[in-house]
């Protein structure tokens, strides 16, 4: 079962997707880069405001993996409540400190999702360092929101060898970058836990715009939902957050 991830910056936003029956609600700043961060204070409201609706993430800002404050942005993020925390490996190599960061934060309690970028793609020797620390999930995007998206970037092979072997250490998977209705189908077949948009969701698909009821109605209806158990299933999000992939 793959869900429908939202990118929303205010809880206005949040109402609006959560409204339509998205699957996990991510917490961003579209206005300050890839995987930019919103204020912690708001980041509160917004997961205060979603409570155990459903499962919520956040990113960190662009953050370089070797810098010394990245421990504390995992943790401070953390603090706001929300269940998981997005952190960009904004390099093509996998370095010893940005492990000892991510596991130190992992071993606080910390659930993290590592974002990978399509423009730099670390190599498979990499990728196993990431599967076996302690982080919870990986996700492809793109650090470019102006340019290609993933579906140019990368090749459907490459995408489902990704998705397999994360799975087969139980991690969360997702897909997203600049992703279009059209892609959906595709991405599909390949069994990723989530799919995740924001410019598609927009106005103009133009990310730094106000999120379009209607575009958010096309997206939902193109991911077909379990009719017997949800995301929204707190069981079922238990486990999630337990165990990882449950797909």
């Amino acid at each position: 079962m793959t869900g429908m991830l939202a990118s929303v910056m205010s809880i206005a936003e949040a109402e609006l997707v959560l409204n339509q029956g998205v699957d996990i609600i991510d917490l961003k700043n579209p206005h300050e880069g890839a995987l930019g961060a919103l204020d912690v204070g708001i980041v509160s409201e917004i997961v205060t405001f979603v409570g155990d609706a459903i499962l919520t993430s956040a990113t960190i800002g662009d953050v370089e993996p070797n810098d010394l404050s990245l421990h504390k942005h995992i943790v401070n993020m953390a603090n706001t409540g929300v269940h998981f925390v997005k952190v960009g490996l904004f390099d093509s190599r996998v370095t010893q400190q940005f492990i000892q960061a991510i596991n130190s934060a992992a071993n606080q309690g910390v659930n993290i999702i590592v974002v990978l970028f399509a423009e730099n793609i670390p190599g498979m020797n990499e990728l196993d360092g990431l599967m076996n620390s302690d982080i919870k999930g990986l996700m492809f995007d793109t650090k470019n929101k102006s340019d290609k998206s993933l579906c140019s970037l990368l090749n459907l092979d490459v995408l489902e060898d990704f998705i397999q072997r994360a799975k087969t250490h139980r991690l969360l998977t997702g897909l997203a970058g600049s992703l279009r209705l059209d892609d959906i189908d595709s991405l599909l077949r390949l069994g990723p836990d989530y799919l995740g948009f924001r410019g598609a969701l927009c106005n103009r698909h133009d990310r730094v715009q106000a999120i379009d009821l209607n575009q958010v109605k096309k997206i939902r209806n193109a991911i077909p939902q379990e009719k017997i158990i949800g995301y929204a299933d707190k069981a079922y999000n238990k486990e999630i957050l337990s165990n990882g992939t449950v797909a």
